[in-house]
């Protein structure tokens, strides 16, 4: 069985970038830290649009290496690329989940959507 980390989070997208797919590969970042954790998305719609407002779910590579304290429900947090802000929004739901995936595919199909 493999640990991850998954956190629910409502993300408001900066109306100024180009669309991204859900396959993108960006960084989070608690906004009171600058330490950035690498995150993919397990739900997310195929195309995210500038301006999307959207509630979605995400991993974080580091876990459970590290155990990501300060990604906490509440916490705001930015979703980074380089210096550009890709995306800003909250934390709504954290928990481990226990699953034999070992790919995040494996994972988008086991995961029970919870938002």
């Amino acid at each position: 069985m493999t640990a991850w980390l998954i956190l629910d989070v409502d993300l408001t997208f900066n109306d100024k970038l180009k669309p991204i797919t859900s396959g993108y590969r960006g960084d989070l970042q608690a906004s009171d830290s600058d330490i950035y954790y690498g995150m993919h998305f397990v739900s997310a719609p195929s195309t995210i649009s500038p301006g999307d407002h959207l509630k979605m779910q995400m991993v974080l590579r580091a876990y459970p290496m590290d155990p990501c304290v300060s990604f906490q429900v509440g916490k705001r947090v930015l979703l980074k690329e380089g210096p550009l802000t890709r995306a800003e929004g909250v934390i709504t739901g954290r928990r481990e989940h226990e699953s034999p995936a070992n790919t995040l595919s494996e994972l988008s199909r086991d995961l029970p959507i919870k938002l």
